[in-house]
Parts: C-alpha cells; sequence; structure tokens
C-alpha cells in the first residue's frame, strides 16, 4: 500500500493534466509581402543535403543545407545554394531551435532568403519563410511559433498561410 493520501494523488493526478506553455518562439505574423521586401531572394527548390556542424563559435549547432533551386522568383540566385538554419545534430548531442525552419532532403520548397554572397543564406522570418510544396499547394510549419497580437496588414497583401502556389508566386513577383 502507498504511503500517500488520496488527496495528494489527486492532486498530482491534476497537475499532470493541467495545460502547461508549449514550447514555441514568440514572433510577429507576417505577410507573404513583408517578407518578399525582407529577402533579398526567394526561391523555389529542392533539399539536396542537410548537415549539421558546430558553429564557428562552438556555442550553438546549426545545419547547413543545400538547395537546387528550380527558379528564382525574386533576386538573383545560384542554381544551387547554401541555406543556414539553427540547430541539429552532432556526433549525438541534438539542438533544437523553436521556430527555426526544418529542412529534410528530397523535401521541395519555397523560401525567404537573406544574406548570401560569400555567405550562407538564412531563412527570413524563421519559420515563416519556408513553404513546403505538395502538389499544388505551398504550406509554412507555424507549429513552433506563438504570435503576438499586431495590426492589420497593409490593404491587399496576405498572411503566411497555406496557399497555392501559383498564388505565392503571383504574390512574391508582384513586390516591387
Amino acid at each position: 500500500m502507498s504511503s500517500r493520501s488520496p488527496a495528494f494523488l489527486a492532486l498530482l493526478a491534476a497537475l499532470g493534466a493541467a495545460p502547461r506553455p508549449g514550447a514555441a518562439a514568440v514572433a510577429v505574423p507576417a505577410s507573404i509581402e513583408e517578407l518578399a521586401r525582407a529577402s533579398s531572394a526567394v526561391v523555389r527548390g529542392r533539399v539536396a543535403s542537410a548537415a549539421a556542424r558546430w558553429s564557428a563559435d562552438h556555442r550553438r549547432i546549426e545545419t547547413e543545407v543545400e538547395v537546387e533551386v528550380a527558379s528564382a522568383w525574386r533576386g538573383a540566385a545560384a542554381s544551387r545554394v547554401a541555406v543556414v538554419v539553427p540547430g541539429g545534430e552532432v556526433d549525438g548531442l541534438g539542438q533544437r531551435v523553436d521556430g527555426a525552419p526544418r529542412l529534410a532532403p528530397g523535401e521541395e520548397v519555397v523560401l525567404f532568403l537573406w544574406g548570401g554572397g560569400a555567405r550562407p543564406y538564412r531563412v527570413t522570418g524563421l519559420a515563416q519563410g519556408k513553404f513546403a510544396v505538395k502538389g499544388p499547394a505551398a504550406r509554412p510549419d507555424l507549429s513552433g511559433l506563438s504570435f503576438v497580437p499586431r495590426a492589420a496588414l497593409r490593404a491587399g497583401e496576405r498572411r503566411v498561410e497555406e496557399l497555392a502556389l501559383d498564388e505565392l508566386e503571383r504574390r512574391v513577383r508582384a513586390v516591387p
């Protein structure tokens, strides 16, 4: 027999069932057009490879992803670009960064990117800047993000959410 009282056991059960805050990064919800304006390139392509490594200061793990570019919707991008995302696993040690986009080899994606040149690109707006292409649809994975309230978007702009791929491309290309 346990020496714990029924009241104590009820309290433990209640605590286990109580909602707990989930791990998530906090972000301002962006529009497609805002992401495009903040990006030096927007590309559609396929993830060719992903390799995790320690950052230069050996304090963080990051994953370098190679993307074969099928088309550049904004900016000029080479036929293959390097993109660095926070998090990954090196020698059995993993680091997860809430809100960071996850990119898997073979995955078809649309990426909003900043940087480039002599350095690898980064994804604009964390997970908001990565859309997985599934047939005629493009879907962001926003599950690792919590959003703060914000004022309304500019007239005619569309929040980051699932869209038809052709509409996503049209919106990106229409941004001056």
